[in-house]
């Protein structure tokens, strides 16, 4: 890119710059490069990240069976006229076509339409006209993949993400950082493990394994079993589960113990509810005795799990 100017003789030979015609040769910029984008969800080792990477594996996706809609948004960094977005799925993938509307936004809050609802061909690339419209923050929101085979069955799907302003608009400083947005939770479950050896005196082996489920509001309840054993010259060891949100003090689930190779297993059902936005914290606690009746309590490294 660059500014050229072109010089217009005078009958003398001479060129006078009050003649010159200047011409700006300015490519079209990618406003979205490099900029913060979220997603509704993703799957594993695809996340919004790695919009525009250059591996054949590099896109987004929805996460697995996960229903639509979903979203992937991009942060421009400031208040911007936009102009046309250019989509893209990758290039070794089977043409398909998705549909989708596109939301605006100045505070990444309020979101209004800029381009309703419509079904896009991707072969690869498919090219949105905008209304120049002026906008911080674009939304797309996925309603439908109807690419052939297992495609459509897999959510949303995108590999280029790249949002151009008015001609020769370059990419400017970026404003005060915007809220992460809020990403409604889903009902769900996930297994939850955990475990440690001890062996101050003798060796104990002390484990919780179970399951999480929660409803999407912040109710959560985890069921599983606490088991404790040991080798025969152990001393007494206890083990319980604690759990908590992330504004709360911690609580505990009750207890089970072993020494002297005893074994013992305790089942765990445990319920709550979190606040919007906390996520719950879970680990596992344990006590051994020592020497003259000193005991030592170690925890095992907190897991956290979003649920609200």
């Amino acid at each position: 890119m660059g500014t050229f100017v072109i010089s217009r003789p005078k009958e003398d030979g001479m060129a006078l710059e009050k003649d010159d015609a200047i011409v700006s040769l300015v490519g079209d910029s990618d406003l979205a490069a490099g900029r913060q984008m979220w997603a509704s969800s993703s799957s594993s080792h695809h996340g919004p990240d790695q919009i525009g990477g250059t591996q054949p594996t590099a896109w987004w996706e929805s996460a697995y069976k996960e229903p639509l809609p979903q979203w992937i948004q991009v942060d421009l960094g400031s208040q911007r006229t936009v102009s046309r977005l250019v989509l893209k799925t990758p290039e070794h993938w089977p043409a398909q076509s998705q549909t989708l509307t596109v939301e605006g936004s100045v505070d990444g809050s309020t979101f209004t339409t800029l381009v309703a609802s419509a079904r896009y061909e991707f072969t690869p690339q498919a090219t949105i006209d905008l209304p120049g419209a002026s906008t911080r923050c674009i939304r797309l929101v996925f309603t439908a993949n109807n690419g052939p085979g297992p495609w459509g069955e897999r959510g949303a799907f995108l590999s280029g993400f790249a949002v151009y302003g008015l001609a020769g608009e370059q990419p400017g400083e970026a404003g005060p950082p915007l809220p992460e947005p809020k990403i409604p939770v889903r009902p769900g479950r996930t297994s939850l493990s955990f475990g440690t050896v001890r062996s101050f005196v003798g060796s104990v082996w002390l484990n919780f394994s179970g399951e999480l489920s929660w409803d999407g509001t912040g109710g959560y309840t985890i069921d599983g079993t606490l088991k404790a054993s040991s080798s025969s010259d152990a001393r007494r060891s206890t083990v319980w589960l604690e759990y908590g949100g992330e504004s709360e003090s911690w609580k505990k689930s009750g207890e089970t113990e072993t020494s002297n190779g005893r074994s013992q297993n305790l089942p765990v059902r445990l319920t709550g509810k979190l606040a919007p936005g906390e996520k719950l914290e879970v680990r596992l606690g344990s006590w051994q005795a020592g020497v003259m009746g000193i005991g030592s309590v170690e925890n095992s490294e907190k897991q956290q799990y979003g649920i609200s």
